[in-house]
């Protein structure tokens, strides 16, 4: 990874541990986190989407790995998100990695070596287990978080040459942390989870789904 992609990181983090820090740690009301105004979806290489493209509205998560707000949105809260609105064709859903740390680069890097249908699985796998490799919950990093993402690895079905290989490659570097850089610039991205809905990125998902469904009904 870049010199540039790891300063960018560092930018990202001092405003993760200033205005937005409580948010991860409390839970809290939401943050503004920008207004893109009308600034239409535009894919990166990154992007892993479900539902309509055609739908009207569109919503981008920005999630890290090592987030537990991101994990108890996406354990008690995806699956509703899921059924009711992507399913249903009522929006079209990208998803994000936002980088907090150099270990979420490495929990990304595997999950993009997965098959692509096991993608989202797999990022399930690693919130609903967080207590076992981030280092939040006294996971040792590097090495023993990379240890444990690694076991991760091999118990969704990855081989452990494959996975350490994974790891090693610089391939996805830079397209992975253009993810932040874009976020950053067009929605001022500082805290995850942040859900950008039609272009309007808030962090927190409180109030996610009656944004979802002021922006169906043209509010």
């Amino acid at each position: 990874m870049s010199r540039k992609s790891w300063i960018i990181l560092a930018v990202a983090a001092v405003l993760i541990a200033g205005g937005a820090a409580w948010y991860f740690l409390d839970g809290g009301d939401r943050i503004t986190a920008g207004n893109a105004g009308a600034t239409l979806y535009q894919p990166l290489p990154t992007d892993h989407s479900m539902g309509n493209p055609q739908a009207k509205v569109t919503v981008i998560e920005y999630a890290s790995p090592t987030c537990p707000v991101c994990a108890s949105f996406m354990i008690n809260n995806y699956p509703r998100l899921k059924s009711d609105y992507i399913d249903t064709g009522k929006i079209f859903y990208v998803y994000r990695t936002f980088l907090r740390g150099p270990d979420d680069a490495v929990a990304e890097k595997l999950a993009r070596c997965m098959p692509k249908d096991q993608y989202m699985s797999f990022n399930d796998m690693l919130f609903r287990n967080q207590s076992r490799w981030d280092y939040e919950f006294g996971i040792p990093s590097p090495d023993g978080v990379h240890a444990a993402l690694v076991q991760l690895a091999l118990e969704a079905g990855m081989g452990q040459a494959d996975a350490e290989r994974c790891i090693a490659s610089p391939a996805d570097d830079n397209a992975i942390s253009k993810v932040g850089e874009d976020g950053m610039a067009k929605y001022a991205v500082g805290a995850t989870p942040t859900f950008v809905v039609n272009g309007r990125g808030e962090a927190g998902f409180e109030k996610l789904f009656s944004r979802i469904d002021d922006a169906l009904a043209g509010k």
